[in-house]
């Protein structure tokens, strides 16, 4: 019994890591229709993960996040550039997550042979 437990969480923890994601870069502001297109589409999106890249960071100032948020159904990863947020003196306030290796990371998932990219 505690066997075919164990093939049955291993089996589901597999199935999570095989299931396909959607990867999300943003590098437009906001107000930006592309900004507005790309938030729609993840917001229809589940398994979503949104990179903010460049201009994208100022994302992070406005409410659309926020707003993004609460409308989802499955909570979507955010992530952004700590260089980019640095150099635009942008802060996170707890709405990404802020990664150094931010451009490793999102190649990764973009270049998984699971995922569908897309970029804004």
């Amino acid at each position: 019994m505690i066997n075919s437990d164990l093939r049955v969480q291993e089996t589901e923890s597999r199935n999570a890591e095989d299931s396909k994601r959607h990867i999300f870069l943003l590098t437009k502001p906001p107000g930006s229709e592309r900004t507005k297109l790309c938030l729609r589409l993840v917001e229809r999106t589940e398994d979503a993960v949104l990179y903010l890249a460049g201009d994208g960071v100022f994302n992070l100032l406005g409410d659309s996040l926020d707003v993004l948020a609460a409308t989802m159904q499955s909570p979507v990863r955010i992530y952004a550039c700590r260089e980019d947020m640095q150099a635009r003196g942008v802060k996170s306030a707890g709405k990404a997550t802020v990664l150094d290796d931010f451009y490793d990371r999102m190649v990764a998932d973009m270049m998984d042979e699971r995922n569908k990219a897309y970029s804004f």
